[in-house]
């Protein structure tokens, strides 16, 4: 039987070929700029170049693979990977203009070919992505997985596999109980020697005789059908527990969280900043002249508008925006609604485009805030809802943010139920457990796409 990985092989040389025509493309658009060959002309330097060109793409797939076919890769994680193949060709290109001793081009003439190249492969693969997820959705280049057992974290795996993009087929369910399509464990030997299956998911909630478990395991590995055992969970919190060291032991935290090193922590920080104080010193000035003036024609009062909110580790802070409403007594209370009294034309303008929410640029420099995390909300809300949501504290793991993942989903403005909330949340705490750098630089990307074509909840 045929492993998923080799079934994949195809589609990972697509890709690899695909890449390698898209990077050459890349160095003719530079060329149309001024900005390649490397070199200065002679009679062969553009063949040379794009020979040196070639052998670099082919160093850097080596060391750097591709994983936008991966089941379960997000778009983050193509992105990072585009960002991190075409440094490393960029590198080894140059590298190798040296070793000839042909020609070294500068850093700014290799960071402007980079910059060409890395938006070009990112947008390749993004398009590629597209391609792949209709390919698993028609039915090609599916997993087989067969499901032993229940329990919430199963419950968890097959809505995952029922996502068209991680390209699975359920051929057999199989329990202690038999119900609803699951059938009994001792017809799956006979399933698994007679069935193309190629993944076998185990839930650690059912009891299992040890001599049938250890026959089920030789007959995986005799049919070639990778094994992967689902933990135990007692409620829904255990999402996405991880192994860690205790001395010399180990425990299993319940939430993952890149953002308790310290070095993800001074990256953020430092992403932050490089994005808040250019704003702030070239862009901010003249959007508050603009605001300020507008406001104080239309609405009396003042221009900013500033409110406690909740924040990282539950502490109150102050949080900064234009002001959007008339002056109510309801401001710490009451969210916006459609056609809301309070919000007059030149309120809803700036809350349909965001730009009340720029100001949080200031909370961002102070340390208060990031500008990618999860939503600060009022103190009343987070008074409500955390009493009705078991784990509505958690998004305070990290700083608020002035845009979010739940945001770019179409979680935002008005939460009219307790479920509104609670999908929010699950949203912020997936955002906590899956952190990057990349996440964050898709989050914006995103957040501006919405702001053009806005936003119909944002009023």
């Amino acid at each position: 039987m045929r492993s998923v990985s080799n079934k994949s092989s195809w589609i990972l040389l697509s890709i690899s070929l695909i890449d390698w025509v898209v990077l050459d493309i890349s160095l003719v658009i530079s060329a149309f700029f001024g900005w390649w060959p490397m070199q200065p002309l002679t009679e062969f330097s553009v063949i040379d170049d794009l020979l040196l060109a070639n052998v670099a793409y082919l160093i850097a797939r080596v060391y750097e693979p591709i994983t936008l076919h991966h089941r379960m890769v997000n778009p983050a994680t193509v992105m990072k990977n585009a960002f991190k193949t075409t440094l490393l060709y960029i590198l080894v290109y140059d590298a190798l203009l040296g070793m000839t001793h042909a020609f070294v081009p500068g850093f700014f003439r290799s960071m402007t070919v980079f910059a060409i190249a890395f938006v070009c492969l990112t947008i390749e693969r993004m398009f590629l992505r597209k391609i792949l997820h209709y390919i698993r959705k028609s039915g090609h280049d599916i997993s087989r997985a067969v499901l032993v057992g229940h329990g919430v974290m199963m419950d968890s795996v097959k809505a995952e596999m029922k996502d068209g993009w991680n390209g699975y087929e359920i051929v057999g369910e199989f329990g202690n109980t038999v119900k609803d399509g699951v059938m009994p464990l001792e017809n799956l030997l006979p399933f698994i020697q007679n069935r193309q299956t190629d993944e076998l998911f185990l839930s650690m909630v059912e009891k299992y005789d040890d001599n049938w478990l250890n026959l089920l395991l030789t007959e995986c590995e005799q049919q070639v059908v990778r094994v992967y055992y689902v933990p135990e969970s007692y409620s829904s919190k255990e999402r996405h527990t991880v192994p860690m060291e205790f001395g010399n032991a180990y425990v299993l935290a319940q939430y993952n969280e890149p953002l308790m090193n310290v070095m993800n922590r001074i990256k953020k920080r430092v992403f932050d900043l490089v994005i808040t104080i250019p704003f702030l010193c070239l862009v901010f000035p003249f959007v508050y002249l603009i605001v300020a003036l507008v406001t104080k024609i239309t609405m009396p009062g003042p221009v900013f508008f500033k409110q406690k909110r909740t924040g990282y580790d539950g502490k109150d802070f102050w949080v900064y925006k234009f002001r959007s409403m008339k002056m109510n007594a309801d401001a710490d209370n009451l969210q916006a609604t459609k056609g809301d009294p309070r919000v007059p034309q030149w309120g809803k303008i700036l809350r349909h485009a965001n730009i009340d929410e720029l100001p949080q640029f200031i909370n961002v420099l102070k340390g208060e805030m990031s500008v990618v995390g999860p939503r600060p909300h009022m103190l009343a809300h987070t008074e409500y809802y955390s009493a009705r949501i078991g784990d509505y504290m958690v998004r305070h793991y990290v700083k608020p943010g002035i845009t979010g993942w739940a945001q770019t989903h179409g979680l935002r403005g008005e939460t009219k139920t307790v479920d509104d909330m609670a999908r929010r949340v699950e949203m912020d705490i997936w955002y906590i457990e899956h952190w990057s750098m990349w996440l964050d630089v898709s989050i914006i990307l995103k957040t501006i796409r919405d702001v053009v074509k806005g936003d119909d909840n944002a009023y």
